[in-house]
């Protein structure tokens, strides 16, 4: 762990890859031109179908280096693979459609250089269309500032009804506390983020950072009312897992409150992809 005034901790960027194309040189991109470079970048490919493994062949910057899985895996077992390829004190997990802007890497690694006790730092992000078109600024974090106890994060996302830290595009974690809750869990795909986040908590605090870092990408595609249906119920999965585990306590009407709230959140997200389709038939 690197203490306020001891050096500089190292950063490691790992890219986890299924069809990349087209986003994925942007992402490289936007890592490879950040006001901090990270000590070393890693993509692991995962059985791409859309070119992305030709393109990586002749195109893969300098520096990036190159994984290929051997067989097929599932998501959470790349995301695994790749966390574990990292040698740095601080690890950013970049997933390979969404996009850092150019001070994440400084920002996030400061961050948890100036608080020795945080397992993670989490940023707000900027939300955008499958064209890049900006779709909502300065989205996450809730009322989350400054450091904060990891249990009180976990809480706050259950009362809010959502991941409050967002995506990994949003999140540095420290490696050793990182790697002692490996491997990711696929069990509930669609809060995968958020369950690791939790595990990772329980041992420390997260510093929230006020200013949007990273872009994260959505399409039509991807972001249906169907999906948000599916978010809502895994995310009260998460939420029950916590509290069986002993991370999270809620009264019953904390509970009831948490419930509302995620129903609240699925019909926001269910207008803004309606909005969103809507805007992309009419400009794409």
């Amino acid at each position: 762990m690197t203490e306020p005034g001891r050096g500089r901790a190292t950063v490691s960027v790992v890219i986890p890859v299924h069809n990349g194309m087209p986003h994925l040189p942007q992402t490289l991109a936007s890592v490879l031109s950040q006001t901090r470079l990270p000590d070393e970048i890693i993509l692991v490919e995962n059985g791409s179908e859309d070119g992305t493994s030709g393109w990586l062949a002749e195109h893969a910057p300098a520096g990036v280096r190159v994984i290929t899985q051997p067989t097929m895996v599932s998501a959470a077992a790349n995301f695994t693979t790749a966390v574990q390829l990292a040698s740095s004190d601080l690890v950013k997990l970049l997933c390979a459609d969404d996009v850092l802007e150019p001070t994440a890497i400084e920002v996030q690694s400061r961050a948890l250089e100036r608080h020795p006790q945080a397992v993670l730092a989490a940023s707000q992000r900027r939300i955008v269309d499958d064209l890049g078109r900006t779709v909502v600024t300065n989205r996450g974090l809730g009322r989350l500032r400054g450091e904060v106890d990891g249990r009180d994060v976990i809480r706050a996302c259950a009362l809010r009804g959502q991941n409050l830290l967002g995506e990994p595009c949003c999140v540095m974690f420290r490696r050793a506390a990182i790697h002692r809750h490996l491997p990711w869990d696929g069990t509930l795909p669609y809060v995968i983020d958020l369950d690791m986040y939790t595990r990772v908590l329980a041992e420390g605090t997260a510093v929230a950072i006020r200013e949007s870092l990273a872009r994260f990408r959505i399409s039509t595609g991807s972001w249906s009312e169907q999906l948000s249906g599916v978010q809502r119920l895994q995310f009260e999965g998460w939420r029950d897992r916590a509290v069986t585990s002993g991370l999270l306590e809620l009264s019953p009407i904390e509970a009831l409150r948490s419930r509302v709230m995620a129903r609240v959140q699925h019909g926001l997200r269910r207008a803004a992809y309606r909005a969103t389709a809507i805007r992309q038939r009419h400009t794409g």
